[in-house]
């Protein structure tokens, strides 16, 4: 690929030009998902029976929840507040229905018509504390719309629902804005506290943050990474050539993933800043190999040619290896996370392409006068040396001391290893959320007010031609309301058996009286109960913000007390399921299936490097260079009590396809130095003081660039960026300090011969 480009580099930039103007116009193509459930999706019976649940009932994906806070919350001047924004909540476009204490209605009357619980004029003194106390009592408020009276602030719930179709001509970030503008227009001048959460205003934030780490994570990355290229360069047009080869393998992969029509998400996010980090390290390479020959006087043909067939082999193989581990990501269930394995995978490739062939035609033509490098590299290379002197100097240093070093290394392979292994399977809804916006601090609120904010439900399907208050039903229904009100761990159940209790209790519950009182409510409110229909209704519960591995006993609990009532009703299906039940009970597997995913990268990838290289040998010395960035940041994980999630297990095979590429460059180069004297302990020391530098300087902007990680508002990037950065760290440790210690030291077992053939 990159002869060719120097041979006729005009008509191929010319070439690479068209593609990348084809590429440009693919990146307004781009567009970001907006449901959190997008994660599960996958051909599990859990996402099935969810699915299936979504197309029957309103789904909670599209609720906003206005929780509205005072320490006065139940008089009347605070109530007709609240009543005026249930009211102009009705002319906001998307809001399809409003379910709040002003839905709710009596019991039905002398007539049969069920009169509004909170009438248009509300009574005053000992009246209204006469309704106060109907309203806190009512089985459909209590608890659930409205918390209970505790000596402290209360608070109240408006639940709306949003149009599909709407938010999506709309957009979401419009659609939450009137929302939001509505109620702190109507509420805040009161002294009243308003807050959004659900899982619209949830995706809302995700896709802020997205779109402001991209900003931050490329524009930051990309500037440090200039600034410590010309710091160590001193020369404008290197500098130039090192950035923008990444900068034109981002706009490829992004314009190429908006031709495919591919939805932006918090891992297809991640790709932009991976394909810099790439294209970067290629070319740091290939710059430091073409400004050495350079500077030992090759004209500038010469030298592309030597760094294409010397340096050229290992970024072929790290590609390799590192689409190797992109592509072990697709042995998840989760639709999403194949997908961003598939597209990391191809877009590595990419960034390859992109080094191997732009690099030499800009170096043919921008260093058109040889002579006046060699006249200048001595003033301009005082850094680049600084950095040849230390490795050089710690080779010097290694060399006496590599037993030592080599058997602290394996050590700590061993004791990193057993504290990784450790480390369980952890994920919670609310860690793939801002936790510096609303949305989670009003989850908190709901957790301590009203059980909790996350639903959980069961569905009810029966054969077709019965209806919800057909006997036998009812009494499912009714079986299956208590059972998950007694479940604990459930509060805030929600299902026809809460009004059918009602009527009961208010003495209403004549032949029919169940059936007229449903189809007299608002077709949103019995949609999220009854399916339209008739053949399914749900029990709805609520759960806190709790840990998967505390959520799925309950909902493993749960399930087990069904059984009964599912041989006692054989025609009734009774079926567990809501996003939080989803997200809990997939979560552990998919994470076990990621873990096991990275084990079997490793695997394949210490394969190739030894098929690579045709070497046994070299297969076993690359082990631990391999496994030691792994097992140290699951350890450092562990010690700072975490767990294996999907941004800390996605965070490690990322890390580990981009810390190989350090492990082939050394032993590409160790290769090289090894053919040339037949003494192995020369040929290490070159080895560290060729390419140390440069692996030096690629981790060091690499590591500085990822530091703008902490800034993200997603707990899960920053998570990412951590034990990237960790991982990176442990990398350049394991392959300048311990890898070269092991060599040495495996010579006095015959693993590696002190010959022209020592790594053959």
């Amino acid at each position: 690929m990159g002869l060719p480009a120097v041979r006729w580099p005009l008509p191929v930039l010319a070439l690479l030009a068209a593609f990348s103007v084809f590429c440009a116009f693919g990146i307004p193509y781009l567009k970001t998902n907006h449901t959190l459930s997008e994660l599960f999706h996958s051909d599990s019976i859990e996402f099935d029976n969810y699915k299936k649940m979504s197309e029957q009932f309103p789904t909670s994906e599209f609720d906003v929840l206005v929780v509205i806070e005072s320490d006065n919350l139940m008089n009347p001047d605070t109530l007709e507040h609240v009543r005026s924004l249930h009211l102009d909540m009705q002319l906001a476009e998307t809001v399809e229905g409003i379910l709040s204490i002003f839905s709710m209605r009596e019991a039905p009357d002398e007539t049969g018509y069920p009169p509004p619980l909170l009438p248009t004029e509300l009574p005053r003194g000992e009246e209204f504390d006469k309704l106060a106390k109907r309203v806190v009592d009512h089985p459909l408020i209590g608890g659930k719309l409205l918390s209970r009276p505790d000596g402290g602030s209360q608070l109240t719930l408006l639940i709306l629902s949003l149009n599909q179709e709407k938010v999506w001509k709309k957009g979401l970030v419009e659609s939450i804005g009137e929302i939001e503008q509505i109620s702190r227009e109507v509420l805040e001048p009161e002294g009243l506290r308003v807050q959004l959460t659900g899982a619209p205003v949830m995706q809302l934030e995700i896709r802020q943050a997205i779109s402001r780490d991209r900003l931050i994570y490329n524009g930051t990355g990309f500037l440090v990474g200039m600034m410590i290229c010309f710091a160590f360069f001193r020369r404008v047009k290197l500098v130039f050539i090192t950035s923008l080869c990444p900068a034109i393998a981002v706009l490829w992969a992004m314009g190429l993933l908006g031709w495919t029509g591919l939805q932006l998400n918090t891992f297809i996010n991640v790709i932009p800043p991976l394909v810099m980090v790439i294209a970067f390290t290629d070319a740091m390479h290939m710059v430091f190999s073409i400004r050495r020959r350079l500077g030992q006087g090759d004209d500038r043909f010469a030298a592309v040619r030597h760094a294409i067939l010397t340096v050229g082999p290992a970024c072929v193989l790290t590609s390799i290896t590192t689409s190797i581990a992109f592509m072990s990501l697709v042995l998840t269930d989760s639709v999403m996370i194949r997908t961003f394995g598939i597209a990391a995978a191809l877009a590595t490739l990419l960034a390859f392409v992109t080094v191997i062939v732009l690099l030499p035609i800009l170096v043919i033509l921008l260093f058109r006068d040889e002579k006046e490098f060699m006249r200048t590299e001595g003033s301009k290379n005082q850094a680049i040396a600084w950095l040849e002197r230390i490795c050089t100097n710690f080779a010097g240093w290694m060399k006496h001391r590599y037993n030592a070093l080599a058997m602290i290394g394996l050590a700590s392979v061993f004791v990193f290893t057993a504290l990784h292994l450790q480390l369980e399977p952890r994920y919670r809804l609310s860690d793939q959320v801002p936790d510096t916006k609303q949305s989670i601090a009003t989850t908190e609120r709901l957790d301590a007010k009203l059980t909790g904010a996350h639903p959980v439900h069961i569905m009810l399907e029966w054969p077709e031609g019965k209806k919800v208050t057909d006997e036998g039903i009812v009494d499912a229904v009714a079986e299956a309301h208590d059972l998950i009100e007694r479940q604990a761990g459930v509060g805030n159940v929600w299902s026809v058996e809460t009004l059918r209790q009602w009527l009961v209790n208010a003495g209403e519950m004549g032949p029919g009286v169940l059936e007229d009182y449903i189809k007299r409510m608002p077709e949103h409110v019995t949609e999220r109960f009854i399916s339209k229909d008739e053949s399914a209704a749900l029990v709805t519960g609520r759960l806190p913000n709790l840990d998967a591995e505390d959520t799925v006993p309950v909902l493993q609990k749960l399930d087990a007390s069904l059984s009964d009532l599912r041989a006692q009703y054989p025609e009734v299906t009774f079926t567990v399921t809501g996003l939080s039940a989803v997200s809990a009970l997939r979560s552990s597997e998919m994470i076990r299936q990621l873990n096991r995913g990275l084990i079997a990268a490793i695997v394949v990838v210490i394969l190739v490097i030894g098929i690579a290289f045709r070497s046994f040998k070299v297969m076993l010395l690359s082990i631990f260079p391999n496994l030691f960035p792994i097992v140290t940041a699951g350890a450092v994980l562990y010690l700072i009590g975490g767990g294996l999630e999907y941004a800390s297990v996605i965070a490690l095979t990322v890390a580990f396809g981009i810390a190989v590429d350090d492990t082939i460059h050394f032993l590409n180069r160790l290769h090289l130095e090894t053919s040339r004297s037949p003494n192995l302990v020369d040929g290490v020391t070159e080895t560290i003081a060729r390419i140390g530098p440069v692996l030096l300087l690629t981790t060091i902007v690499l590591i500085v660039g990822l530091s703008a990680t902490v800034l993200s508002d997603l707990p899960s990037m920053r998570l990412f960026g951590q034990l990237f950065m960790t991982t990176l760290t442990a990398a350049i440790l394991g392959d300048i300090l311990i890898l070269p210690a092991i060599v040495l030291a495996a010579q006095k077992f015959g693993l590696v011969r002190a010959s022209r053939k020592a790594v053959r």
